[in-house]
Protein backbone atom coordinates (compact mmCIF):
# COMPACT_ATOMS: atom_id res chain seq x y z
CA UNK A 1 0.00 0.00 0.00
CA UNK A 2 3.13 2.48 1.04
CA UNK A 3 4.54 1.60 -2.48
CA UNK A 4 1.35 2.61 -4.63
CA UNK A 5 0.68 6.04 -2.16
CA UNK A 6 4.50 6.58 -3.46
CA UNK A 7 3.46 6.41 -7.18
CA UNK A 8 0.80 8.71 -6.76
CA UNK A 9 2.93 11.13 -4.80
CA UNK A 10 5.35 10.88 -7.40
CA UNK A 11 2.31 11.11 -10.52
CA UNK A 12 1.36 14.53 -8.42
CA UNK A 13 4.72 15.77 -8.27
CA UNK A 14 5.80 15.28 -11.82
CA UNK A 15 2.42 16.97 -13.33
CA UNK A 16 2.68 19.91 -11.46
CA UNK A 17 6.32 20.14 -12.04
CA UNK A 18 5.20 19.83 -16.16
CA UNK A 19 2.24 22.62 -15.86
CA UNK A 20 4.94 25.57 -15.41
CA UNK A 21 5.96 24.23 -19.17
CA UNK A 22 5.09 26.98 -22.12
CA UNK A 23 5.17 25.50 -25.80
CA UNK A 24 3.91 27.92 -28.55
CA UNK A 25 2.09 24.71 -30.57
CA UNK A 26 -0.21 22.94 -28.40
CA UNK A 27 -2.23 19.88 -29.11
CA UNK A 28 -5.59 21.28 -27.77
CA UNK A 29 -8.51 20.77 -30.14
CA UNK A 30 -10.03 17.43 -30.39
CA UNK A 31 -12.76 16.95 -33.23
CA UNK A 32 -14.79 14.60 -35.27
CA UNK A 33 -17.03 14.71 -38.42
CA UNK A 34 -19.12 11.84 -39.86
CA UNK A 35 -19.43 12.06 -43.44
CA UNK A 36 -22.81 10.36 -44.52
CA UNK A 37 -23.46 7.69 -47.16
CA UNK A 38 -19.99 6.71 -48.00
CA UNK A 39 -17.49 4.22 -46.24
CA UNK A 40 -14.04 4.50 -45.45
CA UNK A 41 -12.45 2.85 -48.18
CA UNK A 42 -14.87 4.50 -50.88
CA UNK A 43 -13.86 8.21 -49.31
CA UNK A 44 -10.51 7.22 -48.43
CA UNK A 45 -9.63 6.29 -52.43
CA UNK A 46 -11.04 9.90 -53.44
CA UNK A 47 -9.57 11.27 -50.71
CA UNK A 48 -5.87 9.56 -51.98
CA UNK A 49 -6.81 10.32 -55.29
CA UNK A 50 -7.58 14.08 -54.55
CA UNK A 51 -4.06 14.47 -53.13
CA UNK A 52 -2.06 12.59 -55.66
CA UNK A 53 -3.91 14.79 -58.05
CA UNK A 54 -3.02 18.28 -56.46
CA UNK A 55 0.05 19.84 -58.23
CA UNK A 56 1.13 22.73 -55.71
CA UNK A 57 2.61 22.29 -51.85
CA UNK A 58 2.30 19.30 -50.15
CA UNK A 59 0.41 19.90 -47.34
CA UNK A 60 -1.67 16.25 -46.30
CA UNK A 61 0.75 13.60 -46.04
CA UNK A 62 -0.25 10.02 -45.55
CA UNK A 63 1.31 8.27 -42.05
CA UNK A 64 3.46 5.15 -42.78
CA UNK A 65 2.80 3.59 -39.68
CA UNK A 66 -0.66 4.51 -39.06
CA UNK A 67 -3.30 3.49 -41.39
CA UNK A 68 -6.04 5.55 -42.92
CA UNK A 69 -3.91 8.64 -41.41
CA UNK A 70 -2.69 12.17 -42.40
CA UNK A 71 -0.79 15.04 -41.04
CA UNK A 72 -1.87 18.58 -42.84
CA UNK A 73 0.25 21.66 -41.95
CA UNK A 74 0.62 24.73 -43.36
CA UNK A 75 2.46 28.29 -42.10
CA UNK A 76 -1.04 28.66 -39.68
CA UNK A 77 -1.92 25.11 -38.78
CA UNK A 78 -1.03 21.69 -38.02
CA UNK A 79 -3.44 18.92 -37.50
CA UNK A 80 -3.40 14.87 -37.47
CA UNK A 81 -6.86 13.12 -39.07
CA UNK A 82 -7.63 9.72 -38.98
CA UNK A 83 -10.30 7.91 -41.13
CA UNK A 84 -12.48 5.31 -38.62
CA UNK A 85 -15.29 3.17 -40.33
CA UNK A 86 -19.22 4.15 -39.27
CA UNK A 87 -20.24 1.23 -41.20
CA UNK A 88 -22.09 2.82 -44.17
CA UNK A 89 -20.76 6.14 -42.80
CA UNK A 90 -16.94 7.41 -41.96
CA UNK A 91 -15.86 9.02 -39.24
CA UNK A 92 -13.07 11.91 -39.35
CA UNK A 93 -11.10 12.28 -35.92
CA UNK A 94 -8.69 15.10 -35.97
CA UNK A 95 -6.47 16.27 -33.38
CA UNK A 96 -4.86 19.95 -33.90
CA UNK A 97 -3.30 23.32 -32.54
CA UNK A 98 -5.10 26.26 -31.63
CA UNK A 99 -5.00 27.52 -34.51
CA UNK A 100 -7.51 25.11 -36.25
CA UNK A 101 -10.69 26.47 -37.40
CA UNK A 102 -13.21 23.46 -36.85
CA UNK A 103 -16.04 25.06 -38.97
CA UNK A 104 -13.78 25.87 -42.37
CA UNK A 105 -10.39 24.71 -43.21
CA UNK A 106 -8.81 22.31 -45.76
CA UNK A 107 -10.21 19.13 -44.90
CA UNK A 108 -14.12 20.55 -44.87
CA UNK A 109 -13.43 22.34 -47.97
CA UNK A 110 -11.95 19.10 -49.41
CA UNK A 111 -15.04 17.31 -48.51
CA UNK A 112 -17.21 20.14 -49.69
CA UNK A 113 -15.63 20.17 -52.92
CA UNK A 114 -16.68 16.56 -53.28
CA UNK A 115 -20.28 17.06 -52.56
CA UNK A 116 -20.06 15.31 -49.31
CA UNK A 117 -22.57 15.57 -46.51
CA UNK A 118 -20.82 15.85 -43.68
CA UNK A 119 -21.70 16.66 -39.56
CA UNK A 120 -20.18 17.20 -35.78
CA UNK A 121 -19.37 13.93 -35.12
CA UNK A 122 -21.95 13.29 -31.49
CA UNK A 123 -20.32 9.69 -30.74
CA UNK A 124 -19.26 10.06 -27.44
CA UNK A 125 -18.15 5.87 -27.28
CA UNK A 126 -16.49 6.71 -30.83
CA UNK A 127 -14.61 9.47 -29.68
CA UNK A 128 -13.40 8.25 -26.36
CA UNK A 129 -11.76 5.25 -28.49
CA UNK A 130 -9.99 7.48 -30.89
CA UNK A 131 -9.01 10.28 -28.47
CA UNK A 132 -7.20 7.25 -26.52
CA UNK A 133 -6.00 5.39 -30.46
CA UNK A 134 -3.87 9.27 -30.97
CA UNK A 135 -2.12 9.15 -27.35
CA UNK A 136 -1.02 6.23 -28.12
CA UNK A 137 0.26 7.09 -32.06
CA UNK A 138 2.11 9.79 -30.07
CA UNK A 139 3.42 7.74 -27.23
CA UNK A 140 5.18 5.90 -29.81
CA UNK A 141 6.50 8.73 -31.93
CA UNK A 142 4.73 8.05 -34.85
CA UNK A 143 3.33 11.39 -35.56
CA UNK A 144 6.57 13.00 -36.85
CA UNK A 145 7.17 15.90 -34.74
CA UNK A 146 3.21 16.52 -33.57
CA UNK A 147 3.37 18.18 -30.24
CA UNK A 148 2.00 16.02 -27.29
CA UNK A 149 2.45 16.68 -24.14
CA UNK A 150 4.87 14.75 -21.93
CA UNK A 151 3.58 10.83 -20.75
CA UNK A 152 3.33 11.87 -16.55
CA UNK A 153 1.89 8.48 -16.05
CA UNK A 154 5.06 6.14 -16.45
CA UNK A 155 5.65 6.20 -13.12
CA UNK A 156 1.82 4.76 -12.34
CA UNK A 157 1.98 2.52 -15.68
CA UNK A 158 5.27 0.89 -14.14
CA UNK A 159 3.90 0.54 -10.75
CA UNK A 160 0.53 -1.03 -12.13
CA UNK A 161 2.11 -3.26 -14.18
CA UNK A 162 4.49 -5.23 -11.52
CA UNK A 163 1.53 -4.85 -9.41
CA UNK A 164 -0.37 -6.91 -11.53
CA UNK A 165 2.21 -9.06 -12.42
CA UNK A 166 2.89 -10.15 -8.65
CA UNK A 167 -1.23 -10.38 -8.77
CA UNK A 168 -0.85 -12.91 -11.61
CA UNK A 169 1.59 -15.41 -9.79
CA UNK A 170 -1.35 -16.73 -7.78
CA UNK A 171 -4.32 -16.50 -10.59
CA UNK A 172 -4.67 -19.39 -12.77
CA UNK A 173 -5.01 -18.40 -16.62
CA UNK A 174 -7.55 -18.13 -18.33
CA UNK A 175 -8.20 -21.79 -20.76
CA UNK A 176 -8.80 -21.77 -24.53
CA UNK A 177 -12.99 -22.24 -24.53
CA UNK A 178 -13.80 -24.79 -27.04
CA UNK A 179 -15.68 -23.71 -30.32
CA UNK A 180 -19.61 -23.54 -30.18
CA UNK A 181 -21.88 -22.30 -32.45
CA UNK A 182 -23.59 -18.87 -31.48
CA UNK A 183 -26.98 -17.63 -32.69
CA UNK A 184 -27.68 -14.98 -30.07
CA UNK A 185 -27.87 -11.37 -30.65
CA UNK A 186 -25.01 -9.27 -30.41
CA UNK A 187 -25.88 -5.97 -28.71
CA UNK A 188 -22.75 -3.94 -29.69
CA UNK A 189 -22.31 -1.15 -32.07
CA UNK A 190 -21.14 -2.32 -35.83
CA UNK A 191 -18.40 -0.26 -36.82
CA UNK A 192 -17.80 -2.03 -40.04
CA UNK A 193 -18.73 -4.37 -42.42
CA UNK A 194 -17.21 -6.23 -46.02
CA UNK A 195 -18.14 -9.03 -47.86
CA UNK A 196 -16.32 -11.49 -49.87
CA UNK A 197 -17.49 -14.35 -51.75
CA UNK A 198 -15.61 -17.54 -53.08
CA UNK A 199 -16.66 -18.52 -56.91
CA UNK A 200 -14.83 -21.77 -56.77
CA UNK A 201 -15.72 -22.94 -53.37
CA UNK A 202 -18.94 -21.15 -53.58
CA UNK A 203 -18.50 -19.84 -49.97
CA UNK A 204 -19.95 -16.43 -48.52
CA UNK A 205 -18.48 -14.79 -45.87
CA UNK A 206 -19.82 -11.35 -44.42
CA UNK A 207 -17.15 -10.00 -41.74
CA UNK A 208 -18.94 -7.60 -39.12
CA UNK A 209 -16.67 -5.40 -37.06
CA UNK A 210 -18.07 -4.71 -33.38
CA UNK A 211 -16.87 -1.81 -30.72
CA UNK A 212 -17.02 -3.42 -27.16
CA UNK A 213 -18.29 -1.31 -24.49
CA UNK A 214 -15.93 -1.78 -21.73
CA UNK A 215 -12.50 -0.39 -21.27
CA UNK A 216 -11.00 -3.10 -23.49
CA UNK A 217 -12.48 -1.29 -26.54
CA UNK A 218 -9.27 0.76 -26.51
CA UNK A 219 -7.29 -2.35 -27.55
CA UNK A 220 -9.58 -5.01 -29.16
CA UNK A 221 -12.92 -4.89 -31.35
CA UNK A 222 -15.20 -8.18 -31.44
CA UNK A 223 -15.23 -9.07 -35.09
CA UNK A 224 -18.27 -11.86 -36.50
CA UNK A 225 -17.89 -14.01 -39.86
CA UNK A 226 -20.38 -14.81 -41.00
CA UNK A 227 -20.12 -18.16 -43.05
CA UNK A 228 -22.72 -19.68 -45.65
CA UNK A 229 -22.04 -22.60 -47.75
CA UNK A 230 -23.77 -22.30 -50.84
CA UNK A 231 -22.03 -25.92 -52.59
CA UNK A 232 -23.61 -28.79 -53.11
CA UNK A 233 -21.58 -30.58 -50.77
CA UNK A 234 -20.79 -30.91 -47.04
CA UNK A 235 -17.42 -28.67 -46.34
CA UNK A 236 -15.51 -29.31 -43.12
CA UNK A 237 -14.62 -25.71 -41.93
CA UNK A 238 -11.18 -25.57 -40.27
CA UNK A 239 -9.95 -21.33 -39.09
CA UNK A 240 -6.44 -20.05 -37.91
CA UNK A 241 -4.90 -16.92 -37.82
CA UNK A 242 -1.74 -15.15 -36.77
CA UNK A 243 -3.03 -13.52 -34.11
CA UNK A 244 -6.13 -13.04 -32.22
CA UNK A 245 -6.25 -11.44 -29.11
CA UNK A 246 -7.58 -13.88 -26.08
CA UNK A 247 -9.22 -13.38 -22.94
CA UNK A 248 -6.23 -13.70 -20.05
CA UNK A 249 -4.50 -10.94 -22.94
CA UNK A 250 -7.67 -8.80 -22.84
CA UNK A 251 -8.14 -8.78 -19.13
CA UNK A 252 -4.68 -8.60 -18.58
CA UNK A 253 -4.07 -5.85 -20.29
CA UNK A 254 -7.25 -3.86 -18.91
CA UNK A 255 -6.25 -4.27 -15.99
CA UNK A 256 -2.95 -2.56 -16.38
CA UNK A 257 -4.30 0.23 -17.85
CA UNK A 258 -7.49 0.72 -15.77
CA UNK A 259 -5.85 3.99 -13.71
CA UNK A 260 -3.88 4.92 -17.09
CA UNK A 261 -6.95 5.46 -19.35
CA UNK A 262 -8.98 7.40 -16.40
CA UNK A 263 -5.70 9.49 -16.07
CA UNK A 264 -4.41 10.01 -19.66
CA UNK A 265 -7.30 12.50 -20.52
CA UNK A 266 -6.08 14.59 -17.68
CA UNK A 267 -2.31 14.66 -18.69
CA UNK A 268 -2.83 14.98 -22.07
CA UNK A 269 -4.02 18.64 -21.80
CA UNK A 270 -1.56 21.45 -21.48
CA UNK A 271 -0.79 22.56 -18.75
CA UNK A 272 -2.66 19.55 -17.10
CA UNK A 273 -5.57 19.29 -15.04
CA UNK A 274 -5.13 16.61 -11.87
CA UNK A 275 -8.50 14.77 -11.15
CA UNK A 276 -8.80 13.63 -7.67
CA UNK A 277 -10.67 10.39 -8.50
CA UNK A 278 -7.53 9.42 -10.55
CA UNK A 279 -6.35 8.51 -7.05
CA UNK A 280 -9.08 6.32 -5.50
CA UNK A 281 -9.00 3.99 -9.09
CA UNK A 282 -5.54 3.59 -8.37
CA UNK A 283 -5.83 2.12 -5.00
CA UNK A 284 -7.75 -1.01 -6.47
CA UNK A 285 -11.20 0.43 -5.51
CA UNK A 286 -14.36 -2.03 -6.20
CA UNK A 287 -15.36 0.36 -8.69
CA UNK A 288 -12.23 -1.00 -10.86
CA UNK A 289 -13.02 -4.90 -9.54
CA UNK A 290 -16.39 -4.22 -10.98
CA UNK A 291 -15.20 -2.71 -14.27
CA UNK A 292 -12.71 -5.72 -14.80
CA UNK A 293 -15.37 -8.27 -14.54
CA UNK A 294 -17.61 -6.45 -16.86
CA UNK A 295 -14.84 -6.19 -19.34
CA UNK A 296 -14.65 -10.56 -18.70
CA UNK A 297 -17.46 -10.95 -18.98
CA UNK A 298 -17.83 -9.13 -21.94
CA UNK A 299 -15.06 -10.47 -23.55
CA UNK A 300 -15.60 -13.68 -23.10
CA UNK A 301 -17.90 -14.70 -25.74
CA UNK A 302 -15.21 -13.53 -27.96
CA UNK A 303 -12.88 -15.54 -26.94
CA UNK A 304 -13.67 -19.20 -28.35
CA UNK A 305 -11.44 -21.15 -29.65
CA UNK A 306 -11.42 -21.50 -33.50
CA UNK A 307 -13.64 -24.14 -35.22
CA UNK A 308 -11.60 -27.26 -36.01
CA UNK A 309 -13.22 -29.95 -38.65
CA UNK A 310 -16.37 -28.02 -38.12
CA UNK A 311 -19.36 -29.26 -40.59
CA UNK A 312 -21.23 -27.12 -42.55
CA UNK A 313 -23.99 -28.58 -44.22
CA UNK A 314 -25.40 -27.63 -47.98
CA UNK A 315 -26.97 -24.21 -47.98
CA UNK A 316 -26.30 -24.16 -43.79
CA UNK A 317 -24.33 -20.67 -42.18
CA UNK A 318 -22.31 -20.73 -39.28
CA UNK A 319 -21.09 -17.88 -37.25
CA UNK A 320 -17.39 -17.43 -35.73
CA UNK A 321 -16.29 -14.86 -33.30
CA UNK A 322 -13.26 -13.55 -32.26
CA UNK A 323 -11.53 -10.32 -30.58
CA UNK A 324 -8.64 -8.60 -32.57
CA UNK A 325 -6.53 -6.01 -31.74
CA UNK A 326 -6.93 -3.07 -32.78
CA UNK A 327 -3.42 -2.11 -34.17
CA UNK A 328 -2.50 -5.29 -36.32
CA UNK A 329 -6.14 -6.91 -36.91
CA UNK A 330 -5.01 -10.30 -38.74
CA UNK A 331 -7.48 -11.98 -41.17
CA UNK A 332 -8.63 -15.65 -40.38
CA UNK A 333 -7.61 -18.47 -42.69
CA UNK A 334 -10.36 -20.98 -43.73
CA UNK A 335 -9.50 -24.36 -44.42
CA UNK A 336 -12.79 -26.41 -46.45
CA UNK A 337 -12.35 -29.88 -47.31
CA UNK A 338 -15.52 -31.01 -49.26
CA UNK A 339 -17.02 -34.65 -49.07
CA UNK A 340 -16.32 -34.65 -52.59
CA UNK A 341 -12.89 -34.87 -52.24
CA UNK A 342 -11.60 -30.83 -53.40
CA UNK A 343 -10.21 -28.78 -50.82
CA UNK A 344 -10.16 -24.50 -51.15
CA UNK A 345 -8.29 -22.01 -48.60
CA UNK A 346 -9.92 -18.95 -48.21
CA UNK A 347 -7.74 -16.41 -46.12
CA UNK A 348 -10.06 -12.79 -45.14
Amino acid sequence: MKKIFKLLILVLLVTLVNSGIVSAEITKNFYGYQVKNVNIRQLKYEIDSAINAYKGEDKFNPLENVSNAYIYTDTNCTYFIKLYPAKLDTNIYVVSNEKYDVEKNELTDLLAQNGYQFAKLEDKDALKEYKFDFYTFARKNQLGNFYISPDLVKPLKTGMKKLNNSMAKNNKKTSVFPYTPDKDPINLDCVDSTTYYDENAKISIIQNEYRLKQKENKYVHAFEYLLTNKNNSTATVTATSERLAALKDVTTESFVDLDRLDLIDTVGTFPPVLVMTAGTSALLSVPNWIRLARITAESKRYANALPENYELKPQAEMRILVLKYKDDPKPLKFNLKFADGKVHNITF
